[in-house]
């Protein structure tokens, strides 16, 4: 039995605004789960769907890359590693910060 989860989203009107919606889905445990409840035809084409989107989303910014139109920065090999190290620290600062039973919001106050 999947588990409704909600989201929220938000975009930009062209009046400069942004609005926000709301938005509901199926989460599943399992592959069997998501057959049981919506059948095997449309598991397979939501997960063909899914793998066409996993696919195109890469090819698009590669895209927009190669022609000058991405607001995404190329990173060197070096900026890679050094980000990487950066994230491995923080990740195990939070989990040290986590274990020690230490809040956000306890965070924030320091």
């Amino acid at each position: 039995m999947g588990k409704a989860i909600e989201g929220q989203g938000a975009y930009k009107a062209p009046d400069g605004t942004n609005v926000s919606f709301t938005y509901e889905y199926t989460q599943y445990d399992s592959i069997a789960d998501a057959i049981a409840e919506i059948g095997e035809i449309k598991a397979l084409k939501d997960l063909q769907r899914m793998i066409k989107l996993d696919a195109s989303n890469p090819a698009r910014e590669s895209a927009k890359v190669a022609n000058g139109h991405s607001t995404r920065i190329s990173l060197t090999e070096e900026q890679k590693a050094d980000a990487k190290s950066k994230r491995l620290a923080d990740k195990s600062l939070l989990e040290v910060l986590k274990a020690k039973g230490i809040s956000l919001e306890q965070l924030q106050s320091m």
